[in-house]
């Protein structure tokens, strides 16, 4: 630990002697889980990751905000072995706009909603529900942009090649460019969220949610629809880790495909989620899903989640899953662990 920060330190010393005017930052977290997996006989698996990111910004003369970001990830766990992903991207932001290249992410599950837990009782706990499934792949090298028009924020990502290694290397073998488009609007009481997109293999996806304050929390309801391909039809699970001056690294996982389709199709999925706060510390949230496929197969999922905060950056979690309609992936999963960010 002490050789890292003095890593660390020479980094940021190195950095601040190029350019007195630039702000570096080094974020991370960390999560260890117990997961009690679905299936008869499954065994109970054990989970650690750790993920840091580095994060440079400067401002120049006109305004316009660079940034810069880097993040790496490492992950193990029992039976499955470890596993490295990360990505880095570059942004320009000014007069309400902001142009980001790099490792970028297509939203292409617009309107999935009811998911509220995280990959310990999807990836680990055996059930990577297809409930949302999206393309193959939604994330590659690419440009994305935003920016708020009035009270709306408009988003537009384009990838040129999808097909990266886990650390974000191009491979040559092939390629397919995604784009994807959407737009944010608030109408009173209410936000509603709209998006499409659309892959050069032949997938699209459109879809709409709206969010509103009820109850004491907040209440997401969204519906999806889905053109997706017979070989081409998986479970993708993204993660997102945003620095403190703005830049972004997003990496994702794709599970071992499941429940193909037997046709090409549409798939329609909604849902809903409610979240709410029990005290300062202690949040709720529980989800339903359901899809129905072009084989006319129906899978509902739903989901539950409370997480206290520790203070420090550190909270405690339980997760639960349940799946039906699914032969190969019915029944319950629950991991049990701890976050902590710095």
């Amino acid at each position: 630990m002490k050789k890292l920060t003095l890593a660390i330190s020479a980094i940021a010393a190195a950095f601040g002697a190029a350019s007195a005017k630039a702000d570096v930052s080094v974020s991370g977290s960390g999560s260890a889980a117990y997961i009690a997996p679905a299936g008869s006989g499954a065994d109970s698996k054990l989970n650690v990751g750790q993920f840091v990111s580095f994060g440079l910004s400067t401002t120049t003369a006109s305004g316009m905000t660079i940034s810069g970001g880097m993040g790496l990830s490492n992950t193990i766990t029992t039976n499955a072995g470890q596993a490295v992903s990360g990505g880095q991207t570059l942004s320009f932001a000014t007069g309400g706009a902001t142009i980001t290249v790099g490792d970028v992410t297509v939203n292409d599950t617009p309107g999935d909603v009811g998911g509220v837990v995280g990959g310990q009782v999807g990836d680990n706990g055996g059930l990577n529900s297809n409930v949302g499934s999206g393309f193959v792949d939604d994330d590659g090298l690419g440009v994305a942009f935003s920016t708020a028009v009035g009270g709306s924020t408009l988003s537009f990502t384009y990838i040129v090649n999808d097909d990266t290694d886990t650390l974000g290397a191009i491979n040559t073998a092939g390629s397919n460019a995604l784009m994807g488009a959407g737009i944010t609007v608030p109408m009173g009481a209410m936000t509603v969220t709209v998006g499409v997109a659309d892959s050069d293999t032949g997938e699209t996806s459109s879809g709409a949610s709206v969010s509103t304050a009820i109850g004491g929390g907040t209440l997401v309801v969204g519906y999806g629809q889905q053109t997706l391909k017979t070989a081409e039809k998986s479970t993708a699970v993204s993660y997102a880790v945003s620095s403190t001056n703005g830049s972004s690294v997003t990496y994702t996982t794709t599970a071992a495909t499941n429940g193909d389709l037997d046709a090409d199709g549409d798939t329609t999925v909604m849902g809903a989620t409610y979240t709410m706060a029990l005290d300062a510390d202690t949040t709720v949230k529980v989800g339903f899903q359901n899809k129905k496929d072009a084989d006319d197969d129906s899978t509902s999922q739903f989901d539950a989640s409370i997480s206290r905060a520790l203070g420090g950056g550190a909270s405690v979690f339980l997760d639960m899953r349940n799946l039906s309609g699914d032969a190969s992936q019915d029944g319950s999963a629950i991991a049990v662990g701890t976050n902590v960010s710095f």
